[in-house]
């Protein structure tokens, strides 16, 4: 019998929900370039319903004790007399969602001797130590691409929201307003702008594919070039570097995995050779932000906005200074987990937990360290080592 613990966000606040705004989902055959859809043999659930909060379980509980497992699921992972440093001791699996990640550095992997597999219930698995899991055989796997294109739309969002300065706007109406000269201040239009993305992966080039018909320049860098006729048919500029790439930016996005090769990239150094006044979203990982360094930059206008979903560690603690810094455009990690994406990456993990406990092997384009070493899209997209250090300062968010 395997012993599997699932780390799961909170349901709501005001009790898990009795119905939803809308009827079901739509219906996708695939996703965009081919790739099939999780292909699970069943699940156990509705899709568009919500799955990654404690209650939702991921639909996994009937399916994992009926094969004659058991599981685990709770919210308190941080600090050492959480939960989940209780239920890891001696879990062969653990299943844990980006957007509340599990920590799996290379402590409380030493201490978990039956440890085997780690899932992500997502993508990006920068919350396990890479490094420490190779070393260790445990296999590590994500649903890959099941909310790149979720990601992708709040990416454009954030670019609109932060340009068209609709927060405040928005605001203004709340408090029963009609500021329109405090609105239209800080306030323009994208169009004819310079807009740039780190990495261009299926969430970069989806966010590249969305801006387009907005009549901007766009641009891109990345570790792998895309194909000529892409670069083509979006009119796209390929830069060596993200530092060759940012002066001439009026919009930065960032959609690149975090690793040791782009943790802090855009540290103080990095924001100073951005446009006066260019704008910086990052859906990707908060450790790729300098925390500091993007709140001074903020402050002293180098910076027009910063917008984001992702925060180092996660949940941010409640001083944490992005929450507090003038024109952002925050979210706590929602980007790649709405009712749409839970529906895929739920059924994703099951795909994979069926595979596990079948003896099967588990898709390539699902794999990120397997027999030891980088696998799969974990080979395509990250470098080896570990960039799980200070996630401790995830526990003061309880305190």
């Amino acid at each position: 019998m395997a012993k599997v613990v699932c780390v799961l966000y909170d349901d709501p606040v005001d009790g898990y929900p009795k119905r939803y705004a809308r009827d079901g989902l739509p219906k996708l055959d695939r996703y965009p370039g081919g790739q099939a859809l999780p292909t699970p043999e069943a699940i156990d659930f509705e899709p568009g319903v919500l799955l990654g909060s404690v209650s939702g379980e991921l639909g996994l509980r009937k399916f994992v004790e009926g094969a004659g497992h058991s599981l685990a699921v709770t919210s308190d992972k941080d600090g050492p007399d959480s939960i989940f440093e209780r239920e890891l001791v001696d879990a062969e699996i653990v299943i844990s969602q980006p957007f509340w990640p599990a920590y799996l550095t290379e402590q409380r992997i030493a201490k978990a001797g039956r440890l085997k597999l780690a899932i992500t219930a997502g993508i990006g698995s920068d919350h396990v130590d890479l490094q420490a899991a190779m070393e260790r055989g445990i296999t590590v796997a994500e649903v890959t691409f099941c909310n790149s294109i979720s990601v992708s739309e709040h990416v454009v969002m954030m670019i609109l929201g932060l340009v068209r300065n609709y927060i405040p706007s928005y605001q203004w109406v709340v408090d029963g307003g009609w500021n329109i000269a405090d609105c239209v201040a800080r306030s323009y239009d994208v169009e004819g702008m310079q807009i740039g993305t780190v990495g261009a992966g299926r969430i970069g080039t989806a966010v590249l594919r969305r801006l387009k018909p907005f009549d901007v320049k766009l641009h891109y860098t990345d570790r792998h070039r895309l194909p000529e006729t892409v670069e083509k048919e979006l009119g796209l500029t390929f830069h060596k570097t993200a530092a060759d790439m940012v002066p001439v930016c009026d919009v930065v996005t960032i959609n690149a995995p975090l690793h040791p090769e782009t943790e802090n990239l855009f540290d103080a150094a990095m924001i100073a050779k951005m446009k006066r006044g260019a704008y910086l979203v990052n859906t990707a990982r908060g450790k790729i932000c300098n925390r500091d360094a993007v709140a001074r930059a903020l402050d002293n206008g180098q910076l027009a906005g910063y917008a984001g979903d992702v925060w180092f560690p996660q949940p941010a603690p409640r001083d944490h200074p992005w929450r507090e810094m003038p024109h952002h455009g925050m979210t706590p990690h929602i980007s790649g987990s709405s009712l749409s994406a839970q529906a895929r990456y739920a059924a994703g993990t099951r795909e994979i937990l069926e595979c596990w406990f079948a003896g099967r092997p588990i898709r390539e384009e699902y794999l990120i360290v397997d027999g030891g070493k980088l696998a799969g899209v974990g080979a395509h997209s990250y470098s080896a080592g570990d960039a799980t250090r200070g996630s401790e300062e995830a526990a003061r968010f309880k305190g």
